[in-house]
């Protein structure tokens, strides 16, 4: 076990105005796995993810992680100040010395801006980031927003050598069906709750997730492609 989230909630309270984020959380990340994180807009994806970072703490319930354990995070976007110069270089190195090969070859950006980067170059820097101190948990919320296809299939890809090659466990908040049915080992489908967690399989046939995921239900997993 690395992290497990027991009856855990989280509200925001405003003017005696009391707003539940979530409700009644509960599961447990296991090492050398892919976890899948799927919801509507508005569902608490993110604020689940900064509660397993120790980011916010729960309004109720209990989260234990293992001791020592070591996390790796990789955003959706990166949110630096635009007006502070820095090169891939220096960002690099902010996060430490490497305990691990990184997952994509940056040598030609380092010497650029951080801010100039496009999507798919920024989520290479911020992935290689994320793993050089070799983490136990690798936490990724929409990591290929504004990557094509191509890009999309070669950072799945890179993440299965991590898990396969490092028996690092991976957290991953996604729409992309192929990648949660073809390479998840557990979906979590969250709307302020919990509404059904297991196998892609057993997910995929359940009425909550089928009603709020028509396309998800009707996907249809074939062999005509080689697997990434």
């Amino acid at each position: 076990m690395l992290v497990s989230l027991d009856s855990v909630s989280y509200s925001l309270e405003h003017n005696r105005n009391k707003k539940v984020l979530l409700k009644d959380i509960n599961f447990t990340i296991f090492p050398n796995t892919i976890t899948t994180i799927i919801g509507p807009n508005g569902a608490g994806k993110t604020t689940l993810v900064r509660l397993i970072l120790s980011l916010i703490k729960p309004t109720s319930g209990t989260i234990n992680r293992k001791k020592n354990i070591v996390v790796g995070y990789v955003p959706q976007k990166l949110n630096a100040n635009k007006f502070m110069p820095m090169t891939v270089e220096s960002f690099i190195d902010l996060c430490g010395s490497p305990k691990i090969n990184s997952p994509f070859d940056i040598s030609k950006l380092m010497n650029q801006s951080i801010h100039e980067l496009s999507g798919g170059e920024l989520q290479k820097v911020l992935l290689n980031a994320a793993v050089l101190q070799k983490p136990d948990l690798l936490i990724l919320d929409e990591p290929t927003q504004g990557i094509d296809a191509d890009g999309q299939n070669i950072f799945y890809k890179k993440l299965l050598e991590l898990k396969h090659e490092h028996k690092m466990a991976i957290v991953i908040i996604s729409h992309d069906l192929h990648f949660v049915f073809d390479c998840t080992d557990h979906v979590i489908c969250l709307n302020q709750h919990i509404c059904c967690q297991g196998s892609p399989e057993m997910v995929r046939s359940t009425k909550e997730v089928q009603h709020l995921f028509p396309r998800f239900s009707k996907y249809q997993h074939n062999h005509d492609h080689q697997h990434i």
